[in-house]
């Protein structure tokens, strides 16, 4: 989606803030941003180390596309039961140029006190931190699990979802369902997942999240002017979250199907504060068509108030190149990725 696109879909909550004047009178208006401005290097020029549908990478020499991103959020409260939200992204993704995709533009209409749905572009939520994937502030690792988020590289969904929220004693359980599509571009290819049945069940109970979720579709690929057969996938996935005192866990495990390349991935991070420094380790694997382990360590400095400072360290053990892009003859693992950033909201 081009920057014009993406300028359209910010519109929409003043577009309709300004329709049906007598229940608009004052509609309520909230401008929000996020980004991370990040450093990425590695120890090896025989193949990119990238994010997942990254078209580029880096190698030996430092650069900033990578890990970094701006986004911006516009909210808008029509009335007491309907919401417009509109939000983009720069960052580099398809092509190794930064560019503006629109990656929220829905309405949200508040049925009861337990029950909503949205329509538009909504979060693909699949994962455990589906909702906040892109904002670096919201996570503790500088980026999330290559070995596990590259399963489901999309992070929105053309169509509807509809939350449905419970009281359980303590614990509260949402049960949310979406459908739709969804499409992605990256080396001269176009990934369309086609009939998409999202469902997911999160059960929180104050510092201790658990999602499970599953996610069937159908896959279409082009390259270029040939397409291949539209084939059926899915995706499976279990995660847990704790965050009680300074003690921070997280966790998922995963299984994506589709013909011939099948893969199980997982992975376990634990981080323990002290002060405003939150020191973490994490370990990743996946299995299947693709294979791949990464050994992580670094810190997070909550030094100002809505910004951190963020060092990571990963070792990265590929098996006939793994996750890494545009991988030479000569390229074999292991390959240590260092990456130092800022992320910030606003």
């Amino acid at each position: 989606m081009k920057t014009k696109t993406l300028t359209t879909l910010l519109a929409i909550p003043l577009v309709l803030s300004s329709a049906r004047a007598d229940d608009l009178a004052a509609p309520e208006i909230k401008v929000s941003g996020f980004g991370t401005g990040a450093l990425t290097w590695t120890n090896t020029s025989d193949a990119l180390f990238s994010r997942p549908l990254q078209a580029g990478g880096v190698g030996t020499k430092p650069r900033t596309g990578v890990d970094s991103n701006v986004g911006l959020q516009v909210d808008a409260g029509i009335n007491d039961w309907l919401s417009v939200t509109g939000q983009g992204l720069v960052r580099k993704l398809e092509t190794d140029t930064y560019s503006a995709t629109g990656t929220l533009a829905f309405a949200k209409a508040k049925l009861s006190d337990n029950v909503s749905v949205r329509a538009g572009r909504v979060p693909l939520a699949v994962f455990l931190v589906s909702d906040y994937r892109n904002v670096g502030y919201a996570n503790t690792m500088l980026r999330p699990s290559q070995e596990v988020y590259a399963q489901v590289p999309n992070d929105s969904l053309d169509g509807a979802d509809i939350d449905w929220r419970q009281d359980l004693g303590a614990s509260t359980l949402t049960t949310q369902f979406a459908y739709g599509r969804s499409s992605a571009k990256v080396a001269g290819e176009t990934l369309t997942f086609t009939n998409a049945k999202v469902l997911n069940l999160i059960l929180d109970q104050g510092p201790f999240v658990v999602r499970l979720g599953r996610d069937e579709a159908t896959l279409a690929l082009e390259q270029g002017s040939f397409a291949l057969p539209k084939v059926k996938v899915s995706f499976t996935a279990l995660g847990f979250s704790l965050d009680w005192r300074n003690l921070v866990v997280q966790s998922e495990f995963t299984k994506a199907q589709a013909p011939g390349a099948d893969t199980k991935a997982w992975y376990a991070m634990a981080g323990y504060r002290f002060g405003k420094l939150l020191p973490f380790v994490s370990h990743s694997k996946m299995t299947g068509a693709i294979a791949q382990t990464t050994d992580s360590v670094g810190v997070r400095w909550d030094a100002f108030r809505s910004a951190d400072i963020k060092f990571q360290l990963d070792r990265v053990k590929p098996q006939d190149g793994g996750l890494f892009n545009q991988p030479g003859p000569a390229f074999h693992g292991p390959v240590t990725v260092g990456a130092v950033g800022v992320d910030f909201v606003f």
